[in-house]
């Protein structure tokens, strides 16, 4: 129950349904997610460690802020640990990593074949397919940070109300991610990386256009 509470407002803090600031009073996110207060304080525990939420001293848990700065440098960062994360997928992914990939490449064809374009749907294969690439990779640590940076770059497009790029015109990226695994080919690994992850900070900051997906 646990992770099930933990998932539910993870999720609910990224799509920004809770305000930048707002508390977390117990009473309401109980009944609104159907969670239990023990789990939910388990959740909210780990919630604090990937800067979700802030837990304030005699006053309990509020939903963390984001300033334009924060933005900046979780980008900058997230770029260079998800071009190490392909590179070391590209030496590293195993035979169950691959036919993983290609189950969720061949799930994301089928969406956008369907014309979905479910905000919820798109996010849960790019995230997916992130977290396939991040455990292929075999550094605990890294995927470990990464799930954070997910997690907050998610959160920080909601909340600029950047368009996010739908499945459909990332499945040429996504084939070639597979492709440099399945050929062990770090250089195009990252380089694919590098095409998915493309925008601009500034416009991001400013929000001044759509971003690749970039989640």
């Amino acid at each position: 129950m646990s992770d099930v509470a933990y998932e539910k407002l993870r999720q609910a803090i990224i799509r920004a349904e809770f305000e930048p600031g707002a508390p977390i009073e117990e009473k309401i996110v109980m009944e609104r997610l159907e969670i239990g207060r023990t789990p939910l304080r388990e959740a909210l525990q780990r919630l604090s460690q990937e800067d979700l939420v802030k837990n304030v001293p005699q006053r309990g848990y509020f939903v963390s802020t984001t300033s334009a700065a924060d933005l900046f440098q979780l980008i900058e960062f997230r770029l260079h640990a998800e071009a190490l994360s392909a590179r070391l997928a590209a030496a590293r992914a195993n035979a169950g990593h691959l036919a993983e990939f290609g189950r969720i490449i061949e799930e994301a064809e089928a969406g956008a074949a369907a014309g979905n374009q479910d905000i919820s749907w798109n996010i849960e294969i790019d995230e997916r397919m992130h977290r396939l690439i991040a455990n292929a990779g075999g550094n605990n640590y890294l995927a470990q940070a990464l799930n954070r940076l997910y997690a907050l770059s998610v959160r920080s497009l909601y909340l600029s109300h950047v368009p996010i790029t739908l499945i459909r015109d990332e499945l040429a990226t996504m084939r070639a991610l597979r492709d440099a695994l399945a050929t062990r080919d770090a250089d195009a690994a990252e380089a694919a990386m590098r095409r998915h992850l493309d925008f601009n900070v500034v416009s991001l900051v400013s929000g001044g256009r759509s971003l690749g997906t970039g989640r």
